[in-house]
């Protein structure tokens, strides 16, 4: 049962560690097309369908960042619960334990 949890909790971290790093790759590239949006703009010779197709992407990466921060909430909640899940059943168990392991009494 400990081990179950133990990989849930890993498991877990893995998925949130992973979500975050989708999140701030999403960040990154809407913040590069965002600076080069308007450079595009300013060509003369750029050809229209390129600037509907920067606006597009701008939407679709704002579209992602606000997916990928919401999976990330997701997984934090679930490293949370993992956590919380642990912890209630290490903390009970761990006194057990020293109670029966441990003794206060020196040794002659």
């Amino acid at each position: 049962m400990e081990e179950a949890k133990l990989i849930r909790m890993a498991t877990a971290i893995s998925e949130y560690t992973i979500s975050s790093m989708l999140r701030e790759t999403a960040s990154e590239a809407a913040e590069t097309l965002n600076k080069a949006a308007p450079i595009a703009r300013t060509l003369l010779c750029a050809p229209q369908q390129l600037l509907n197709d920067i606006a597009e992407a701008q939407k679709a990466l704002e579209q992602l960042e606000r997916s990928a921060v919401s999976y990330q909430k997701e997984r934090a909640a679930d490293v949370a619960a993992a956590r919380k899940d642990i912890m209630q059943h290490w903390h009970p168990r761990r006194k057990e334990e020293l109670g029966s392991n441990f003794t206060t009494e020196p040794r002659q």
